[in-house]
């Protein structure tokens, strides 16, 4: 574990701490609590010594059972947009549009369901962590874009169940415009 590493709460995390509902044990739900989602874990290990010495068994465990995922997810971070997918017919629209008289615009890309799958399991991955699996795998599933929209089109639905709303909506913020961009 690479103690220079920020850890935030998932979905699960959150519930454990409002709800009690995994009965975790004090001392992993005591670090459940310390981990902000702010500050490395050595920042938080040395404002807190008395969290002892198995912090790394400890953090394996709560990594491992979905209560903890890496700071670096899209949905924390918002490192990832739509627009680094090439998915967009309607940018192409755009572009062709402003270009001056005589300048060639090179064909307008395909829909790309692979990359389009990939861009919304980063995010739902980012977002939901280990919760996200099913959603995963269902998105996966998708053989056209229409299932994929049907899959994303619940999602939507299930976000705010899963999540604050302030943190539904900014993930549904990353995939609204993926939704935009496939054909119905």
């Amino acid at each position: 574990m690479d103690h220079h590493q920020i850890l935030i709460r998932t979905a699960e995390g959150q519930e454990e701490i409002r709800s009690r509902t995994f009965g975790l044990s004090q001392e992993l739900r005591h670090l459940l609590i310390l981990l902000d989602g702010h500050r490395t874990v050595e920042e938080i290990l040395s404002r807190h010594p008395e969290i002892g010495g198995e912090v790394e068994a400890q953090l394996d465990t709560l990594l491992a059972g979905g209560f903890l995922a890496p700071h670096e997810s899209a949905f924390e971070m918002g490192a990832y947009s739509i627009d680094e997918w090439d998915l967009l017919a309607y940018e192409h629209q755009a572009l062709q549009e402003a270009a001056p008289a005589g300048v060639d615009i090179p064909p307008e890309p395909h829909f790309n369901l692979e990359k389009a799958k990939g861009f919304a399991r980063y995010v739902v991955l980012g977002a939901l962590g280990p919760v996200g699996a099913h959603r995963v795998e269902r998105i996966d599933a998708a053989t056209d874009a229409s299932e994929l929209r049907a899959e994303l089109d619940e999602l939507r639905d299930v976000l705010p169940k899963l999540l604050s709303p302030r943190q539904a909506e900014q993930v549904w913020d990353q995939l609204e415009p993926l939704m935009l961009s496939i054909q119905q």
